[in-house]
C-alpha cells in the first residue's frame, strides 16, 4: 500500500505549476507554498482513504465468493433463500 509520503510525491508530481484558485471572470490567484503543502497533504489523506474503502470492497466480495463456493450456490441461489 502506498504511504502518504509517496502519495504526497506522486500528487506533487502531477501539479509541478503549483495550484492556483479562482475561476475565469475573477482571475486566479496561486496558493502560497504552505497553502499548496496543506492542499496536497489533504488529497494525499482522501486518495489513501479511498484506495483503502476500494481494498475492503474486494476483500468482502472475495470473502462472499470464497462463502458461495464452501455452500456450493451461486449468488442467484443465495438470493432466493434470503428473499431478496
Amino acid at each position: 500500500m502506498t504511504t502518504k509520503a509517496e502519495m504526497v510525491a506522486i500528487i506533487k508530481a502531477e501539479n509541478l505549476d503549483g495550484l492556483r484558485v479562482g475561476n475565469e471572470v475573477d482571475g486566479y490567484t496561486q496558493l502560497t507554498a504552505a497553502q499548496f503543502d496543506t492542499q496536497i497533504a489533504e488529497w494525499a489523506e482522501n486518495r489513501l482513504a479511498k484506495q483503502a474503502l476500494l481494498k475492503s470492497l474486494d476483500e468482502l466480495k472475495i470473502a462472499r465468493q470464497a462463502l458461495l463456493h464452501k455452500l456450493g450456490i451461486t449468488a442467484e441461489e443465495a438470493a432466493l433463500l434470503l428473499g431478496q
